[in-house]
């Protein structure tokens, strides 16, 4: 029965350090064969946390407070801009990005939403001005795009809308004035020109009027 007692002891306790465990960035190496973060000197994949792991994030070096488990990351962290403020929230499931990954100017304001699964960009993908308007609107799937994409200028109006198939323009793609009005109208097919282009004054009046076939201009 001591024995039974003491086997679980140890193996609570053994679960109670990996977990508490904290390294240095100078602590930790990357096997870059297996892309596992080992503790310097160890052969076992790290299990713990990594004080103030480097990102490397809108082109600048940033430190966060991450999970590892099994040499992967784990979990929900954050990297921070040298005042204090968030850069960007992560989630990390078995070392692939899980979830929304959120990106920040170091004003505050949110710079990107993305959606992942399992390490792609996987869902609705938006993006914002300084000001905090919407910039843009992206649909993807699996890490292709698929669906309309949308962008705004700097006072949140709609500019252009694109529809993507699979990551193929396809169908209508339209623009617009400042007003919301149409602009213009183009047919997209496996990515070229193809069918009626046509561009629009502001009162909605077409003044032009274009034929394509494969990308190329009907004469």
């Amino acid at each position: 029965m001591k024995k039974k007692l003491l086997a679980i002891f140890l193996l609570v306790s053994s679960l109670t350090f990996s977990e508490d465990r904290i390294l240095s960035f100078e602590q930790i190496t990357l096997d870059e064969k297996n892309e596992l973060i080992y503790a310097i000197g160890e052969k076992t994949p790290y299990t713990g946390i990594v004080e103030d792991y480097k990102f490397f994030i809108e082109d600048r070096f940033l430190e966060g407070r991450v999970i590892f488990k099994n040499g992967l990351m784990e979990g929900t962290f954050k990297a921070l801009y040298p005042n204090g403020k968030i850069a960007r929230i992560m989630t990390y499931k078995n070392g692939k990005t899980e979830g929304i990954q959120k990106v920040y100017y170091e004003s505050g304001i949110i710079k990107r939403e993305t959606s992942h699964k399992n390490g792609l960009v996987d869902g609705l993908m938006k993006s914002y001005y300084p000001n905090g308007n919407i910039r843009s609107e992206v649909l993807v799937k699996k890490g292709v795009l698929d669906g309309i994409t949308r962008t705004y200028d700097p006072n949140g109006k709609l500019e252009v809308e694109v529809s993507y198939q699979n990551g193929v323009q396809v169908g209508v793609q339209k623009g617009y004035y400042p007003s919301g009005k149409i602009m213009a109208e183009e047919s997209y097919k496996n990515d070229k020109l193809d069918g009626i282009v046509k561009m629009y004054d502001e009162s909605g009046k077409i003044i032009s009027e274009e034929f394509y076939k494969n990308g190329n201009k009907i004469k």
